[in-house]
């Protein structure tokens, strides 16, 4: 009897496995589309003198492909914004080849100064001259306002991104504490394990992170660079918004735990994820362009100024065709917000009241600058003169990128080509860092994910078992109700 029964219980046991067992095939295949899903299976142990039971339901999983991947994704994020804003830029100086670009702008000047030297005589050929200057300084003051949409736009996504890390820190904290404290059943906890991995994939977009594991499975993280990010409980991580971004205005940096980590006075400064390249586009790429658009700038104004026409001169150099500030910039000076400033002199503007015949005849800074002082119809010197400015080298200097002297136009086409080596570089960068992400998140699936042909091999062998589990149970109730049987005889 007492053979019998054990028989009963073994097959019991069996079949209470069986049903677990099946349960976790089914849910694997059920989540098998779920990217941060990893492949459950439950750990079966034979107690002395009783059948088997689960002892727990464990993951599939592998620190370092995960480490790996998270240190891919943080990559691959900043790369994609670095991307995007260079695009951007791109669309700001344009191809020199294109039309709408400020070189092709540059190069209608000049085509509109040479037709009205041909024929100095002309009203309309000056006005012509004077809408082709106009074109230019449109195009420039766009493009410094894009550059400071830029710089305003990548702030905003920097607060945007502090407050998803200070979320995510807050979910983090929720998800290892329950596992630390080991709440819930084992197939609680193995979901839970699951939801902190995927925490830290999402953390990872955000900023370059890397994690230690304590005891009782309890998960640090820092922020590449050395800035704790959780330790027991998330540290505060803070962003006020800069406001408006002019040129020459720093941006605000990030905190962690009242520490800066983004900026020239960054202790511990961060790398990887959106907020890092963010920083960047705001600190570093588009203040450049608009340090370049700045540059261009003052070559115009400086380029087309009037000098005094007396030898020896005495008069100072002033403002010609082009004005910014009402002085002369320095080539070499920072010049910020420039690019934003600049305009048609409005003495030469036929919209403001102003003549166009300023162009042969000079006189922006009074009578003592007058060129045509015989008031000459066919006057060609200074209209010859401003033609030649646009291909006369200046000695910019090279804190924008641009290095060596240059010409208006060479300056304008280096700028463009400035952004699209640039660009170019983080596109090749980025399929790069893409690559190595796809490679991560493949060879992570390949070991945590659910493979369906093994699921339902799985599903097979737990029928068969099944089978088995019933019919000892069927031949035990058979025997047990004849032993009766043959008892109530």
């Amino acid at each position: 009897m007492a053979t019998l029964s054990s028989a009963l219980n073994y097959a019991l046991a069996g079949l209470s496995v069986s049903a677990t067992q099946s349960s976790v095939v089914s849910r694997n295949v059920s989540s098998a589309g779920d990217e941060n899903y990893t492949r459950k299976s439950a750990d079966i142990v034979t107690l002395p003198n009783a059948g088997p039971v689960v002892a727990q339901i464990s993951r599939s999983s592998d620190r370092l492909l995960l480490d790996k991947l998270m240190s891919a994704t943080s990559d691959a994020s900043s790369r994609q914004i670095t991307l995007d804003a260079l695009n951007r830029m791109s669309s700001l100086t344009g191809d020199p080849q294109d039309d709408q670009s400020i070189a092709a702008g540059l190069s209608k000047l000049q085509d509109g100064l040479k037709n009205y030297e041909q024929n100095p005589s002309s009203g309309t050929l000056a006005q012509a001259a004077v809408e082709a200057a106009r074109g230019v300084v449109l195009k420039i003051n766009a493009a410094s306002a894009e550059v400071d949409a830029v710089r305003t736009d990548a702030d905003t996504a920097m607060a945007d991104s502090a407050e998803r890390i200070t979320n995510l820190l807050a979910q983090f904290k929720v998800a290892n504490d329950s596992i630390v404290r080991g709440q819930g059943t084992a197939g609680d906890l193995s979901e839970t394990l699951d939801q902190r991995d995927s925490i830290l994939k999402l953390l990872s977009d955000e900023i370059g992170i890397r994690t230690t594991v304590r005891p009782n499975n309890d998960v640090q993280i820092y922020a590449e660079g050395g800035a704790v990010l959780f330790e027991g409980s998330p540290r505060p991580v803070t962003f006020e918004k800069s406001g408006q971004l002019s040129d020459g205005v720093t941006g605000n940096a990030l905190l962690i735990d009242g520490v800066p980590v983004t900026g020239a006075n960054a202790t511990m400064p961060v790398s990887g994820g959106k907020i890092s390249a963010y920083a960047a586009v705001r600190d570093t790429l588009a203040p450049q362009l608009g340090g370049q658009l700045d540059q261009l700038s003052a070559g115009l104004i400086n380029s087309f100024s009037e000098t005094d026409p007396q030898n020896p001169a005495s008069l100072p150099a002033v403002e010609g065709l082009f004005t910014g500030t009402g002085t002369l910039p320095d080539l070499n000076g920072a010049n910020s917000g420039l690019a934003g400033k600049l305009k048609i002199n409005a003495m030469a503007d036929p919209d403001q009241g102003g003549s166009p015949a300023l162009l042969r005849d000079g006189g922006f800074g009074g009578s003592a600058y007058v060129r045509n002082t015989a008031g000459q119809a066919g006057f060609q010197s200074r209209i010859a003169e401003l033609v030649d400015a646009l291909d006369t080298k200046l000695a910019f200097d090279n804190q924008n990128g641009i290095e060596g002297s240059a010409s208006l136009k060479d300056f304008s086409a280096k700028s463009a080509s400035w952004v699209e080596t640039r660009r170019q570089a983080a596109q090749t960068s980025l399929d790069t860092a893409t690559t190595t992400k796809s490679r991560a998140t493949t060879s992570l699936a390949q070991v945590t994910g659910v493979n369906i042909d093994q699921e339902m091999a799985t599903l097979l062998d737990l029928e068969k078992s099944y089978q088995a589990s019933s019919k000892v149970m069927s031949v035990v109730n058979s025997m047990l109700s004849t032993l009766l049987d043959v008892v109530g005889k």
